[in-house]
């Protein structure tokens, strides 16, 4: 390689000896030019390959841009096709959470009648239905004699029925419904004065401490300030399930540590509503079986003690009962009835039970109104108890 450069310098004229360094220099300039001449071919293949992109975007543009529109579409009606579901009404809540009672009580009470009267067994399935809807025995002795006449009359049909039986239960609760103090549904801050102390009670797994979530939760929606004492000191998770509901309707919540005095957490909550000027201060109470006495003369105690502070409170005395315990519920009404003076009662799980038909015979033997009526979780699905609404879904009609 040294003598091929040394003759080509010869060649050239020039005088210079070839050597090593020669060499190298010569093949760093060969690797050089083939490098470069790579580059130039791959940049145009490159660019030729952008452009062939560029093309191929440009095409495909159109038709991408068209599917994401027609996306963006479909999004839109789909928003508006969700906002334009109505909202379940309360009365299709209440009619859904009474079909068992209609179905399995009343709808089949209602097939037995076609006007031709009834058979002597026909008459004992009025009668074993009747009572198994749990509405007293003398209600139900009474709507029995009173459908044994009826039921010769040619035109009584089911409709007929229906119609007999949404008359024959209205006024049995007509005149103690009317007696419902307004003031437990609606806040009106231009007829409200003071601070309302509403005392909740009941047995174990009635729904209490959940109803009074919910009934927080709807005053405070109003515009009212509510205070919540939770006095069942016995059963942390009530507490702490209390608190959960009072943070959301943003209620204030009064509570003690663990076992403390029942009483003294009510006391507490009433001053602290008394001092804040409170709308409402609701107070949750233990559950108390209604056939212990010395729980029973505990939660007197509760209520009395109220009235070092204010001697009209409490200004209501709720019972909180469970549909699902039927004829059961009637005694338990009565024992709270005997020891607080009941001013309303809450029924509750009508949803779950084909026993709503208690109510009937609470509300005649205690003469205490039924203020609210629940089927269901949700804030929603307590409402303030409307008779012609209850008969409406009860029966069908």
């Amino acid at each position: 390689m040294t003598e091929l450069i040394q003759s080509l310098y010869e060649a050239l004229g020039i005088s210079a000896v070839a050597n090593t360094g020669d060499i190298v220099g010569l093949l760093s300039a060969a690797f050089v030019t083939v490098a470069g001449f790579f580059h130039s071919s791959s940049s145009e293949e490159n660019q030729a390959s952008q452009q062939g992109s560029a093309a191929a975007l440009d095409e495909v543009r159109p038709v991408l841009s068209k599917e994401i529109e027609v996306e963006a579409k479909d999004e839109a009606n789909q928003r508006v096709t969700e906002a334009r579901v109505p909202e379940v009404s309360w009365q299709q809540r209440l009619r859904k959470g009474l079909s068992r009672s209609q179905s399995q009580v009343w709808g089949k009470l209602g097939s037995l009648f076609s006007g031709q009267g009834l058979s002597e067994e026909q008459l004992e399935e009025v009668e074993e239905l009747l009572y198994g809807a749990d509405i007293g025995p003398q209600t139900a002795t009474e709507l029995t004699e009173a459908l044994i006449e009826k039921a010769k009359q040619s035109d009584f049909d089911e409709a007929a029925f229906k119609q007999f039986l949404f008359t024959f239960l209205k006024d049995k609760l007509a005149p103690v419904q009317e007696n419902v103090d307004s003031s437990l549904y609606k806040y009106d801050p231009k007829s409200h004065s003071g601070t309302k102390v509403i005392m909740i009670v009941g047995v174990n797994g009635a729904g209490k401490t959940t109803t009074i979530g919910k009934l927080a939760t709807k005053l405070t929606a109003q515009g009212a300030k509510v205070v919540v004492g939770a006095c069942d000191t016995f059963r942390a998770a009530a507490v702490d399930q209390l608190q959960v509901w009072c943070d959301r309707a943003g209620a204030t919540m009064i509570r003690a540590k663990e076992g403390s005095n029942p009483s003294g957490v009510g006391y507490d909550a009433l001053q602290s509503a008394l001092n804040q000027k409170a709308d409402y201060c609701l107070l949750d109470t233990a559950g108390r079986l209604h056939n212990k006495d010395n729980l029973m003369v505990e939660l007197g105690k509760s209520k009395n003690v109220l009235k070092k502070l204010d001697e009209k409170a409490p200004d209501h005395v709720l019972l909180v009962i469970d549909a699902i315990t039927g004829q059961n519920a009637i005694r338990q009404a009565e024992e709270f009835h005997k020891t607080l003076g009941l001013t309303g009662l809450i029924f509750t799980k009508c949803d779950g039970s084909s026993k709503a038909g208690s109510a009937v015979s609470i509300v005649q033997s205690l003469n205490v109104p039924i203020t609210y009526i629940g089927v269901g979780e949700s804030v929603e699905d307590l409402n303030n108890f409307n008779l012609d609404d209850y008969l409406g879904a009860l029966l069908d009609v």
